[in-house]
């Protein structure tokens, strides 16, 4: 092949390459994360919590680099604010944006035009003299150009639930905080039970010690005292551990990996004045269907069910390939012409695929009635388990607490009469620790069942109440206000 030819043949290529550059550059769309995106993202989150989410940032921050760890005073507020800033898994998860947005472009792309080439040498069989030909052939197919907006409506949904499962994994982040700072809570206020229990049972060993020199008591008596009062040091180391355990679980959650350097404001370890009020039960499955993300998504995965119905109908289209062929023969003549092409199905003329699609938003579509009851039925039973620990805490802090300090009162006295022996005094003394502790336990696990009402429901108590309020539902039942028992130290007897 001569130089002059090879001139003329990127001569009538030249304008087929240019056509191919200007189809990709012009079908090319932005990989970069969508902005507004990315704040109806953080709109997702907002709405359900009471602190906010910042993708931007999340896909910004290096895992490698640790943020500077809280000190001071945390609270529930800013130990929030920091998980969903923080979290090394959220920070992970939030790749999984770009990678959507990247696949909503691919979506968008026509498919590539195909450049062919075939050329021949033809050699005489008598005579003198040969011959070089060449056949260049462009084509684009056609289905592609029905289906695109399909593929880019399918993109668009499994973009935006890729949004819906890292705000649902905020969410659960945020519940998973609020849940270990109330343990602490929890733990601060045993801890300082333990240490009023243990500073009782230290003047009641006290006590016993004074009377045995006299004579007034025997020695097994005195023994048992100072094993309630060694029990009680032991409960107490035991507290503080699981106080540390819980710090550094927290510290994780906000994405710290060493020791916590703060503490809880003082009120976290108060006994709470009231109980919260709730919207009603009817009212929150009505919130649940609005709110919950795992619903929100079931429902992008119903309408991206019924889309690939079309597609695989469109599917059914023989592909069809329209092109331009240029040729040269033996006497370097250039010829060109349209070309056209059209692929029969014979084995598979695309019904399978259709009868699949169909089966598919079938079982899109039950599962998402299923999950619709599902909502329905977690938020009756998170909300009969408020009620339940609603009342379990009522009962010891109104009526049982009561009465055992009152049991107290009347076998100190007794005791210092000389009516009753130092064994029952300390056998009173268990129950009425024994039921402070069982009314701490209810109180933590009233905690527990709020948040556990709020995954159900979707979002936090606070945003229920305000959301039920702005929507026209009845008010929050009110809560039960009640005297506080009394967590003073059990005075102990004088000593003799």
């Amino acid at each position: 092949m001569t130089p002059r030819n090879l001139q003329g043949w990127f001569g009538h290529g030249r304008g087929i390459v240019l056509c191919f550059a200007v189809s990709l550059v012009g079908c090319h769309a932005s990989t970069n994360p969508d902005r507004d995106h990315l704040a109806a993202i953080d709109r997702l989150v907002t709405d359900r919590t009471t602190s906010g989410m910042n993708s931007m940032k999340l896909l910004g921050t290096d895992p490698r680099v640790e943020s500077s760890p809280p000190s001071g005073t945390l609270t529930l507020h800013e130990a929030v604010d920091r998980t969903l800033a923080h979290n090394l898994s959220l920070i992970a998860n939030a790749e999984n944006l770009p990678i959507a947005q990247a696949q909503l472009a691919q979506a968008g792309l026509w498919q590539n035009p195909t450049i062919g080439q075939s050329g021949a040498f033809y050699a005489p069989l008598s005579g003198q003299g040969g011959a070089i030909a060449f056949d260049i052939l462009v084509t684009q197919t056609l289905n592609t150009f029905f289906t695109r907006p399909y593929r880019v409506a399918v993109a668009e949904a499994q973009r935006f639930q890729a949004g819906i499962d890292l705000a649902n994994q905020a969410f659960d982040l945020s519940e998973q905080a609020a849940g270990k700072y109330a343990e602490l809570s929890h733990l601060l206020r045993d801890e300082k039970l333990a240490r009023k229990v243990s500073a009782s049972y230290r003047r009641a060993w006290d006590a016993a010690e004074a009377r045995i020199k006299v004579g007034m008591i025997p020695r097994p008596d005195v023994n048992r005292a100072k094993l309630h009062y060694e029990d009680s040091l032991r409960q107490l180391l035991h507290l503080h551990t699981q106080y540390l355990r819980a710090a550094r679980e927290m510290n994780w959650l906000m994405g710290i990996s060493t020791s916590p350097q703060w503490q809880l404001p003082i009120e976290a370890g108060e006994l709470p004045p009231e109980l919260a009020g709730i919207p009603h039960s009817s009212e929150l499955e009505k919130l649940g269907h609005l709110h919950r993300l795992d619903f929100l998504r079931a429902g992008f995965d119903l309408k991206i069910s019924e889309v690939n119905i079309k597609l695989a109908k469109l599917g059914m289209i023989p592909q069809i390939t329209l092109g331009v062929d240029t040729a040269r023969d033996g006497s370097r003549k250039w010829s060109a012409g349209p070309s056209f092409n059209l692929d029969l199905p014979i084995f598979d003329t695309g019904k399978v695929a259709v009868a699949l699609a169909h089966a598919q938003h079938r079982l899109a579509d039950k599962t998402y009635v299923a999950l619709q009851g599902q909502v329905s039925q977690d938020v009756r039973t998170a909300y009969d388990n408020v009620h339940t620990s609603e009342e379990d805490v009522l009962f010891y802090r109104d009526r049982q607490i009561p009465q055992e300090e009152d049991n107290v009162r009347l076998s100190e006295l007794s005791f210092r009469l000389g009516n009753t022996d130092l064994d029952d005094l300390l056998n009173t003394l268990r129950e009425y620790v024994s039921t402070l502790q069982a009314y701490e336990d209810a109180l933590d696990g009233y905690n527990q069942n709020i948040i556990a009402l709020e995954r159900a429901v979707g979002m936090v108590l606070s945003r229920m109440t305000e959301v039920a309020a702005k929507e026209g539902f009845p008010a929050a039942r009110p809560s039960m206000p009640s005297t506080q028992p009394s967590t003073q130290p059990i005075t102990p007897p004088a000593r003799s």
